[in-house]
């Protein structure tokens, strides 16, 4: 193989290599000059940064002590407390003052503002009117000012007589977290004691150092060095009080030349090199033609797509279009595997918790590692969040907003639980259930933090939303299948939010001692709907009292849509032995209640709901009652049955022969009107009056039964059984425990 190419591009960089050299003398220079600039940036860099972190650490260890105490100090609780008589709370008070001067030397003085009585404890002790120091706290306290922060440079004396020094104050209110102060503490620290500080960090006849605030105000300098002979080298801000920190050479005329001496041989260089850059574009231009053959090659291969690159562009833009295309499908791929991953530890988070498919404790160890979960402890609660009114909040919102609020939530949730030093695993599992493992610290009490962060975030929601939230929790749980256990009851404690309420935190507490009776449900509902069915006033005391007995019970979802159900097939079945006319009316009734039972979110809604139907539906039957002829006979019949119901003797053919009409006509007539047939009637009055003797009589079983129209005590016991679901004897032993 030839070697001319070898040869050709020797010669070619020759020159370039000469160049190289001269550069190395020049750099050789430079090097001296060039180490003794960055010496000195390097010494006054780090000089400032020390400076800064010392300040930094001084000022925060500070407001963080203060913090501290405002939250927890027993002191400053009494002291903002009480008044002015309360002379150990002011010894106590003044107490914690000299504990914070004697830990901290460089605070200068400390008073606290008493809001009630306008008492000022502290450097300077008195009422705030006659107070020096009346001008600064004044803007705090009518809240122009925001607390908590260091103020600039100011001068201070707490005492006429006394005299001024320069301070930098710290506002903290008193409760923290409350908008409504009771109170102010002000910490001021002393600039020359600050100063004092750093002086040890540099020498000050070498370097000097300049401190001011963010508004440009001067709070420390080195007035020995004459502002015009100073070069600043580094200049570092604060990310804590905003502070600028200047530092530099003491003596500036020296560091000057020493700049420009250095800058006179960068531009030596820059010269040397430019012409290097000259000869090397003029080398490559010529010796670029074999690159360009080659270019060229591959443009015309058939293995390569044609369209890629960009029209017009040079020898190179294939190569480039080649490459950005390969990162267009690298960059697709990433981001489908990143979803795919998602995807994946939502499925395993459901296939986990929920049991759907069998996971060992190895393997669940495993999957908290593969999915970066890092449990803050060994035991773990269950936290079900549902978003209340679910249909209103889709048809409020548009999908994309959907998906943005519910990873808002999301979000608060796992940065709730992480205030507590908790860590979460969480996922949406349905589209209005949040589902999270939280695992708490082994030190903290688990119940309690539980309760806790699921009431900071219902009110957070509550407070930022425009919806809100009901949350269920429960645990601890050590292991996989307690937490199983945990998710399932805590999902079932949702469905108890119709009774208990929405927007709040439920736990398994607040179900014990609820106790169901069903037959309860059962004759209430009959009653109701015979109420509904004669268009009655008193169904609405029933109603009443189905929804009393549905919220004593602290019944669920799934039980209350039980009973609706029972409800709609007893409705169903009454309204079916009437006329067409009443058919209709109650077809239309059902549709609205269908929707109602569909969409309804709290108790009080369903009530409200049930209420308004059946109210327009026993308006319309009432309509329909006046227009029939047979209402005033039906109505005389009842009547006299409801007067003479304990006469044995009362039968159909009795009513027929009192009010001339033919007994099948009594029957059908009255079975139209009321809602069933004479002989049921009957005795369900006939019971009625024997439970009011039941419990409002010591009367024998006998007497009671011949006062309800039952000669025959066996009679009136098997009807008694039939209809209450006990004998008497039991119902009067059941209803006198209770």
């Amino acid at each position: 193989m030839s070697s001319s190419w070898f040869q050709k591009l020797l010669l070619s960089y020759l020159p370039v290599f000469v160049v190289v050299v001269t550069i190395l003398f020049v750099v050789f220079f430079l090097t001296l000059s060039e180490q003794n600039r960055k010496e000195a940036l390097k010494a006054n860099g780090f000089l400032a940064e020390q400076e800064v972190r010392f300040t930094d650490n001084s000022l925060k260890t500070i407001d963080y002590q203060v913090l501290r105490d405002t939250l927890s100090s027993a002191e400053l609780k009494r002291f903002f407390g009480t008044d002015s008589s309360d002379v150990y709370g002011n010894i106590q008070a003044n107490k914690l003052i000299n504990d914070w001067k004697l830990n901290y030397p460089i605070i200068d003085s400390v008073y606290f503002i008493r809001l009630k009585d306008r008492f000022v404890l502290g450097d300077g002790s008195g009422l705030q009117s006659d107070f020096m120091d009346n001008a600064f706290i004044r803007p705090y306290i009518e809240q122009r000012a925001a607390a908590g922060k260091w103020s600039g440079k100011r001068s201070y004396k707490p005492y006429e007589a006394s005299e001024r020094s320069d301070v930098i104050s710290l506002v903290q209110g008193y409760p923290h977290f409350t908008m409504k102060k009771k109170g102010f503490v002000v910490l001021n620290v002393s600039l020359s004691k600050l100063k004092q500080t750093l002086l040890p960090m540099y020498n000050p006849s070498l370097t000097f150092v300049r401190i001011s605030d963010n508004q440009g105000g001067i709070l420390m300098d080195d007035k020995a060095v004459n502002p015009g002979e100073r070069s600043v080298l580094s200049r570092y801000v604060s990310p804590y009080t905003g502070w600028v920190f200047e530092s530099g050479p003491a003596n500036g005329r020296l560091s000057r030349l020493a700049l420009n001496f250095y800058s006179i041989w960068v531009i030596i260089a820059v010269a040397v090199v430019l012409l290097g850059v000259v000869w090397v574009v003029h080398v490559t231009r010529r010796n670029y033609k074999p690159i360009s053959q080659l270019v060229l090659l591959i443009r015309t291969s058939a293995l390569i797509k044609p369209d890629i690159g960009q029209p017009g562009s040079n020898e190179f833009g294939f190569i480039r279009g080649a490459l950005e295309h390969l990162m267009e499908e690298t960059t697709r791929t990433r981001v489908k595997d990143e979803k795919t991953i998602i995807l994946q530890k939502k499925h395993r988070f459901q296939e986990t918790v929920e049991g759907t498919a069998p996971v060992r404790e190895t393997e669940w160890q495993t999957d908290l590692i593969a999915f970066h979960v890092k449990p803050a402890g060994s035991l773990a609660f269950m936290l079900e969040l549902e978003i209340d009114r679910y249909p209103q909040f889709t048809a409020g919102y548009h999908h994309q907003d959907q998906s943005i609020l519910k990873f808002v939530v999301s979000s608060v949730t796992q940065e709730t639980a992480g205030q507590s030093d908790a860590s979460t695993w969480v996922e949406w599992v349905t589209d209005r259930r949040l589902s999270a493992i939280v695992w708490v610290p082994d030190e903290a009490d688990g119940a309690q933090l539980s309760m806790l962060i699921g009431e900071q975030i219902v009110e957070w929601v509550r407070s930022n939303l425009s919806f809100t939230v009901t949350i269920g929790v429960h645990g601890m749980a050590a292991n996989l299948e307690e937490i199983r256990r945990s998710h399932e009851i805590a999902r079932n404690l949702l469905q108890y939010k119709a009774v208990l309420g929405t927007g709040r935190v439920l736990n398994s507490e607040e179900l014990d001692g609820a106790e169901h009776r069903v037959h309860d449900f059962f004759g209430t509902i009959h009653a109701l709907s015979q109420g509904i069915r004669l268009a009655e006033s008193g169904w609405k005391r029933h109603l009443d009292e189905l929804f009393d007995q549905i919220s004593d019970s602290v019944s669920s979802r799934k039980e209350i849509e039980s009973l609706l159900q029972l409800l709609q097939q007893q409705l169903n079945r009454v309204f079916l032995e009437l006329s067409k006319d009443y058919r209709n009316v109650w077809k239309d009734a059902g549709a609205e209640l269908f929707e109602l039972w569909r969409n309804w979110e709290t108790l009080s809604e369903l009530q409200q709901g049930c209420a308004r139907i059946f109210e327009a539906v026993t308006g319309k039957f009432q309509v329909l009652k006046d227009s029939q002829r047979t209402r005033a006979v039906i109505g005389d019949i009842r009547s006299y049955i409801e007067e003479n119901y304990p006469n044995p003797e009362l039968s159909l053919d009795h009513l027929s022969d009192k009010f001339t009409l033919h007994a099948k006509n009594i029957s059908k007539l009255f079975k139209e009107e009321c809602g069933c047939n004479f002989v049921d009637f009957l005795i369900g009055l006939r019971m009625d009056k024997a439970k009011l003797l039941l419990l409002s009589t010591d009367k024998s079983l006998q007497e009671i039964s011949s006062q309800v129209g039952y000669f025959n005590y066996n009679s009136f016991n098997r009807a008694f059984k039939n209809v209450a679901g006990f004998s008497p004897s039991d119902y009067r032993k059941q209803q006198a425990y209770r």
